[in-house]
This record gives structure tokens, sequence and C-alpha cells, in this order.
């Protein structure tokens, strides 16, 4: 580990006291130094000697003409966080004049090793999050082994006596910090604090996109209307604390289940939730799957029998420049319960209007407005629209 960072450190404490510094390994080989005549694999007796007995010493003039690779100045032997000797530090110089030196910069190097240790531990620990993440998404019964992801998952703090769900979490930036590694962190540290329950476990997923394994309860204690009423809570707190740094938030909820299994299962539902009700309700921070239950359904259906609904249903809006504000309106009917009233207020118009669009529609379309059947086929039609679903031949004739 002290390899990586010899050079830099040498050269940084050098900097700062005004003598040259000496980084070597175990076997006393130096591996940085701030003295560019000094030669970088070569031996330094007198490191050799303190990285195997662990005990400081100096040299003199005279002493180091006794030993190889060695000029006056004082040895220490670095320690890892373990209290193991994993190099030393020199300060070369006369041992009087450095030995003021001598303590602060061997805690320096200590200290400078011991962050980049825990750094790389909390990248690594990271990996390991985003690896459990995929391989969790990917997961197959009967193709791949749970008990290998559970293992892995337990060694992250999912606990098996637990229930779950899943959370999938979208920050979408007003800036131009997409991947920025000090943002995410913040982010994931957010999240941490908000979602602190023992058995919690989260990560990134990528740009912008991090995921919780929420644990619920036992069987026995879990109360659902309790469960997510919690979770709503905490992704509206993670949702105002990111809107202050310029972040928008989104949340997908996938059911409560257990296992490894049932993760997947959740994953996938707090996807689907967090794609379909971004789409659908952009003003709305949180969005559950039971919600979507009848989309979640259609959207796993065969994909040419969706685009075929799609054209079907919407080619005569498609060749209408007013097709986008008849869509709204069909959307806003159904949502209403066929409410004149409550559809002006969903689209922001006057009730008037909302009648004019309506006769429009049935003019257009020659359904009565209020036959549930008819109309929901339309309302359905302009949801797989808004997933991605369907190529209206009018638009691919424009093409």
């Amino acid at each position: 580990m002290l390899r990586p960072i010899a050079q830099e450190l040498a050269e940084s404490i050098a900097r700062v006291i005004g003598y040259d510094v000496v980084i070597t390994d175990t076997e006393g080989i130096i591996i940085g130094c701030s003295d560019a005549s000094r030669g970088i694999g070569t031996l330094n007796e007198a490191s050799s000697i303190v990285a195997r007995t662990g005990q400081s010493r100096w040299e003199t003039e005279e002493d180091a003409r006794r030993l190889k690779g060695v000029r006056p100045g004082i040895t220490y032997p670095i320690m890892d966080t373990e209290g193991r000797v994993t190099g030393t530090v020199a300060i070369t110089g006369e041992p009087e004049k450095v030995k003021p030196f001598a303590l602060l910069v061997k805690s320096q190097a200590e200290l400078f090793l011991k962050e980049r240790m825990m750094s790389r531990e909390l990248l690594e620990r990271e990996r390991n999050l985003q690896s459990l993440m995929a391989d969790i998404a990917l997961f197959r019964q009967g193709i791949n082994d749970p008990q290998l992801i559970e293992t892995k998952a337990t060694l992250m703090g999912y606990d098996k006596t637990l229930l779950y769900a899943v959370i999938e979490i979208d920050t979408a930036s007003q800036s131009n910090e997409d991947g920025d590694y000090p943002e995410r962190d913040r982010t994931l540290v957010d999240i941490r604090q908000i979602f602190n329950a023992s058995g919690d476990v989260s990560g990134c997923v990528g740009p912008h996109r991090y995921v919780v394994l929420c644990g619920a309860s036992p069987d026995g204690e879990y109360n659902e209307e309790r469960f997510y009423l919690t979770v709503r809570g905490q992704c509206e707190q993670l949702a105002e604390l990111m809107r202050r740094r310029g972040f928008s938030v989104s949340a997908g909820i996938g059911s409560v289940q257990r296992g490894v299994t049932g993760l997947m299962l959740s994953y996938r539902e707090a996807q689907t939730a967090l794609n379909v009700g971004t789409r659908l309700f952009p003003r709305q921070r949180v969005h559950f799957v039971t919600d979507f239950r009848v989309e979640e359904l259609l959207l796993s259906s065969e994909p040419r029998l969706l685009d075929s609904m799609v054209e079907r249903e919407l080619a005569p809006f498609f060749a209408r420049s007013d097709g986008d504000e008849l869509q709204e309106t069909i959307v806003a009917w159904c949502e209403s319960g066929f409410s004149v009233v409550r559809a002006a207020e969903l689209l922001h118009v006057h009730r008037t209007t909302v009648d004019y669009r309506l006769e429009k529609l049935e003019s257009i379309l020659g359904v009565k407005p209020r036959d549930f059947r008819e109309m929901s086929r339309y309302y359905w039609a302009v949801v797989l629209w808004r997933n991605g679903k369907g190529t209206p031949r009018s638009i691919r004739g424009r093409r």
C-alpha cells in the first residue's frame, strides 16, 4: 500500500519541512525520495535495519560512511493501522537539526497512509456494493446460486432474517457534475444517514442512480402501512436535502419481499415504479410499484402487441397538431374519475376548456367520454406511448 504513494509522500513532506525525505519499503529499498540524485530502487542500509527491528535510529556523517546508500539523518519505521512495519521514512540532515521534525514526519506519513488505506477500503466496498446490485438485478432462479449472492450481501450488511423492499433513487443535477465522485460520495453519505436502520444497504449503480435495500422487519412484526409511510417520509427527506444542493430526486419503491429471489423481484419493481412514475407523474417525487400494477403487467406483455395497440389507438392523435393536448386530456379525464372539475385542476385549465376538449374527443373517436371501457383503451395506449412503446405510422412517415 505504501509504494503507490511513496514519491508523493516524500515530496509533500519535504516541501513543508525544508529537508530531503526518503521513503523505503520493508527491505530498505528506496521507493520515494525528494532528492532526484537518490536512486529509486537502491538499498538504504539504515532503513533496512529500522524496518527489520522496528526501532528508529540516526546516522552522523561518520555513521553514514559505514552504511550503504545512507546519508546523515534520522530514520523512523512507518506503522500500518495494525501496528506492523510497512516501510520507513528518513529525513536527511544533521541529526540534531532534523530531530524536531522526526516524530512529526513519522506521524504525518502514518496518517497519510491510513487515509489512503481507508479511501481504498471505501472504494473497494463501493465496487462490491455495485457488483452486488448487478448480481441481484441479473439473478435468475435455477441459473444463479442464491446462496452465493446472500453470502455476498451479508458481508455488505444484509440481514436474511428481515423482509426487504428495494428503492431506486434518481438524482438529476442542475449543474455539470454528472458522475462527479465527490458529489456521489456526498449523496451516499446523505442516503446512509437517512436509511440507517440495522440491515439497510445502499450503493451507487450508475451516474445519479442509487439503490437502497431497505429492511422492513421480521414477518411477525411487519406492518405494511407503517413501513410504506416511513419509507415515503425518508424519501421526501432525502429529496428536500438534495433540493438544497441543486438536485431533483425521484424514487421508485418495490414491494416487500423475502430472500434473494425477493430482492430481485423488488428491484425490478422499483425500476418499474421509478421509470413509469416519473413519466406519468413528473411532479411527484416518490412512486410505489403498488400504484402501477396494471402498467407493470402491460409493460411485461409481448412488445409486438403493445406497439400494435399504441399505433392503432393513437393514430388519430398523431395526425393532428393538437394531438398531445388531447392525449393529456384523456389522461386527466380518466385519472380524475370522469370529473370535469378535477380534470381541469390537473390540466391547469378552465372547466369549459375541458368540456370543449371532451366534445372534440367524442367527435374524433366516436365514443362517449364517460364510457369507461372505451376510454380506458385510449388511456392505456397513452401510458404505453409515454413509456416508449409503439411507432405510429404518422411519425414514421415524417422521419
